[in-house]
């Protein structure tokens, strides 16, 4: 965990306190020689959000270990191109025969430490399963169990009778997957542990995308996951955290050429 700690540099300050105005904690103040400091007894409030930092127009102000000079300045994309992806993106149910790059599954996980979070509370944890050799593995204990068994038997009996045809209905033969889970004992409510894993993974499902990756939302193995521990603990998440939901992720074996024409939802500004 970043350690919870501002350090000014007081030659860049110019004392202008807009890191103190956007502290949306309150726990920074002016000190008496007009340098931000953290009030008295309220150090322990701050959660981290680095805004005091982000926000100094000099850069003055570091936060725990990170320095000002070695950030990025901010940048917000072009909203065509955005506007273009969004629309352009599919739910991908064919993928290639081949592992994703191992550099594009470190781009995905540096990424994760940038979704938002509901609360300021974020207690996450996610599994990638990086290789086909680990997929087929979960999926050869998938098919295993469901062949018996299952809660929704109608639909594992019509997955485990495509599984003996040659086809994987439940994790579409993609050679990798995204699994969210989120701490049990996590503070708040129910409705805070089931939103910020799925923000996180809508993060992952656009910036994979821009990746040349195909992603699915996939209920099935969601519902495979959550209904057998031993296929679960397959994906490594760790004792005391729960399931929230699971993405495929792969290389696509199809290409769509053009975005499809839809309406939107029912929508009203007011």
């Amino acid at each position: 965990m970043m350690e919870r700690s501002i350090t000014v540099d007081k030659e860049r300050c110019t004392h202008c306190g807009q890191c103190v105005k956007d502290c949306f904690i309150g726990c920074l103040v002016m000190g008496n020689d007009n340098i931000p400091c953290y009030a008295d007894g309220y150090g322990h409030n701050c959660v981290g959000c680095q805004h005091c930092m982000a926000v100094c127009p000099t850069g003055a102000l570091s936060f725990g270990e990170v320095n000002q000079d070695e950030l990025s300045e901010t940048g917000y994309g072009d909203p065509d191109e955005i506007m273009n992806l969004i629309r352009s993106r599919r739910s991908i149910r064919r993928y290639k025969k081949q592992d994703v790059p191992s550099e594009k599954l470190e781009m995905i996980r540096q990424m994760l430490a940038y979704s938002p979070t509901t609360a300021n509370l974020p207690d996450l944890h996610f599994s990638i399963i990086g290789t086909r050799e680990k997929m087929d593995a979960i999926r050869e204990a998938t098919y295993k169990n469901v062949k018996t068994s299952g809660p929704a038997s109608s639909l594992y009996q019509f997955s485990y009778n495509g599984w003996l045809q040659g086809e994987d209905m439940i994790y579409r033969d993609a050679p990798s997957m995204v699994v969210a889970a989120v701490n049990s004992r996590m503070l708040g409510d129910e409705t805070l542990k089931t939103v910020d894993p799925i923000i996180a993974l809508s993060y992952v499902d656009l910036y994979a995308q821009s990746l040349g990756l195909g992603t699915l939302w996939d209920y099935a193995a969601f519902q495979v996951l959550r209904s057998y521990p031993d296929v679960l603990h397959m994906t490594g998440i760790p004792k005391g955290y729960k399931l929230s939901f699971v993405l495929l992720l792969g290389v696509p074996d199809v290409k769509y050429r053009r975005v499809a024409k839809k309406e939107p939802a029912s929508v009203k500004i007011i």
